[in-house]
């Protein structure tokens, strides 16, 4: 049996070589597709690739919302070039921890796999680790650094079979399901007692960075993106930094205890990636200065290349330009 994680990233350099390290030990093979990461994030995977992990890379610099699109390639990917039996859809901030699961993942989607019942995805709950005063700032290793967690979520994650492409599936936005069409027979079966352990919001500098630039790819992508509601979770933090950023950025609540009500449970998740030999000293703000600046760039360059290739845009963009409105 063949496991293939598939995971697109975005400026993830302070976390993306435990993740690979940690997923390393549960898939055979992991393709990774950047969005276009200004941060050091290609740098360390070169040296992992290097270091021999099992590892493919692709980059498509995308500024805006297109997640189904890039969801099913990732997938097809995985089946049809890497013999994948098992597609683990991950994000770079997310990690399995199989704790509580008897024999483990993979035991587990080997029964599944040989079992006579037409699975086709196994969902996998999320738990979500976020900053707190408790952190220990001396650790690199995220998921060593940051140890509380809130309750697990009711929101999953799958690990999608090759039988999805043979019941002409798709996996939905976000690889938090996957739709089959009426005729179909697949099963989706839900595994609780393994989870997904997130670490969305690992500072202050890096969670800013998050909502703003994902609520800016929401912008970018047009009325049809903002209609649909995709990323909306970002779009009411995203203006009130642009509104009132005093709010956030002066406030002692958001930097440092945000994350710690009483539901938040000291549990350091099985962390099985092993030392970090790639990843760079822990400085959040800088990164968070180069992941910001380089969308910003890849977004205003796009717009010229825009203007420079259609001469209807160039014409719209001049005739926005020259328009002048009385505000009072």
């Amino acid at each position: 049996m063949r496991i293939v994680a598939v995971s697109r990233i975005l400026d993830e350099v302070d976390i993306i070589e435990a993740f690979i390290r940690h997923s390393a030990a549960f898939v055979d093979h992991h393709i990774v597709l950047d969005n276009g990461s200004c941060d050091g994030t290609i740098e360390v995977l070169k040296s992992l690739a290097a270091e021999g992990l099992p590892l493919t890379v692709y980059r498509s610099p995308s500024i805006c919302f297109s997640e189904r699109d890039m969801n099913n390639w990732l997938y097809d990917q995985a089946v049809r070039q890497h013999d994948a039996d098992w597609v683990a859809c991950l994000d770079g901030d997310e990690f399995y921890d199989e704790r509580g699961l008897p024999g483990g993942l993979r035991a587990t989607l080997a029964a599944l796999e040989n079992s006579r019942e037409n699975v086709v995805a196994v969902r996998l709950p999320w738990a979500h680790y976020n900053y707190t005063r408790k952190d220990d700032a001396s650790e690199r290793i995220v998921p060593r650094r940051i140890t509380h967690r809130a309750e697990v979520s009711k929101d999953y994650k799958v690990i999608v079979s090759w039988r999805l492409a043979k019941e002409k599936g798709l996996v939905v936005e976000g690889q938090h399901g996957v739709q089959l069409p009426p005729e179909s027979t697949g099963k989706v079966v839900t595994e609780e007692r393994a989870w997904i352990a997130h670490f969305s919001e690992r500072n202050p500098a890096q969670y800013v960075t998050k909502f703003v630039r994902g609520w800016a790819k929401v912008l970018s992508a047009g009325e049809h993106a903002r209609a649909q509601g995709f990323n909306g979770h970002y779009r009411g933090p995203f203006e009130l930094l642009r509104d009132r950023p005093h709010k956030l950025l002066r406030s002692e609540a958001f930097l440092t205890r945000k994350n710690e009500g009483r539901n938040a449970v000291n549990d350091p998740m099985d962390y099985r990636g092993g030392p970090l030999r790639y990843t760079p000293p822990y400085d959040p703000e800088m990164q968070a200065v180069r992941a910001l600046v380089g969308y910003l760039s890849a977004v205003t360059t796009r717009y010229g290349e825009l203007l420079d290739a259609v001469p209807e845009a160039r014409a719209h963009s001049e005739s926005i330009e020259r328009r002048i409105d009385r505000l009072f």
